[in-house]
């Protein structure tokens, strides 16, 4: 299968923005390496080529390898904040209204990862105190933090204030961004045109029932 580059799976992405219808934890540490030489690229996946091999820690300090292990053959939403970010620019209160919206597929068939943009300073402890705060119940992550940068290039994440949240499914390879601070109900639309099997489906209500207007 043909894998995506980073450029142009992120002009693929973007592509299909106005479309409606669209293990173990590691045990080796990230080495050292010069800003000068790339970091290894994922396999084994539509998209594995995009993103990064390296290594990320929740905030219950658990380790993980970022693809490998979070993205590989499952459907994810990813947005990225920072205890920083949520001061200025708060995504974690509509993503919570997500997460009820899932209900039961959390952390069953949906999975739920929540990025740090500033990785020096953000570590398992404040990330931990962050998810606690807002009600959040999926994993947050930080790590050593060219690790972390691997992980906000792959996706073009630049500052500490990011108002973008991609839904993807590494089983199709299909993804979409939207406005992390988008209407909650259209994000689980999101989630649930890009699952497959009988949790696909095109529209969870009558959009003709939500906009119309009271006579």
């Amino acid at each position: 299968m043909k894998t995506k580059s980073r450029r142009e799976f992120l002009i693929a992405a973007g592509a299909v923005l106005p479309v409606a219808a669209t293990a173990a934890l590691a045990s080796e540490s990230v080495q050292n390496k010069s800003a000068f030489i790339p970091c290894p690229r994922a396999t084994g996946g539509p998209n594995a080529s995009h993103f990064p091999r390296t290594v990320v820690q929740d905030q219950q300090r658990h380790k993980a390898w970022f693809y490998q292990d979070l993205i590989r053959g499952k459907l994810v939403l990813i947005s990225f904040t920072s205890v920083w970010g949520e001061k200025h620019y708060p995504v974690l209160d509509h993503l919570v209204e997500v997460q009820k919206m899932l209900k039961d597929r959390l952390e069953k068939d949906v999975f739920m990862y929540t990025f740090t943009t500033d990785p020096r300073r953000d570590g398992p402890d404040e990330l931990k105190r962050l998810a606690e705060a807002h009600g959040a119940r999926w994993r947050f992550f930080s790590g050593e933090s060219d690790a972390v940068t691997e992980v906000l290039t792959a996706f073009n994440v630049r500052g500490r204030i990011n108002a973008l949240t991609w839904v993807g499914n590494e089983q199709t390879g299909r993804w979409i961004r939207r406005p992390s601070r988008q209407r909650p109900l259209e994000i689980v639309e999101l989630v649930a045109r890009l699952s497959t099997g009988d949790a696909y489906k095109p529209f969870l209500v009558d959009r003709h029932s939500i906009y119309r207007q009271p006579v």
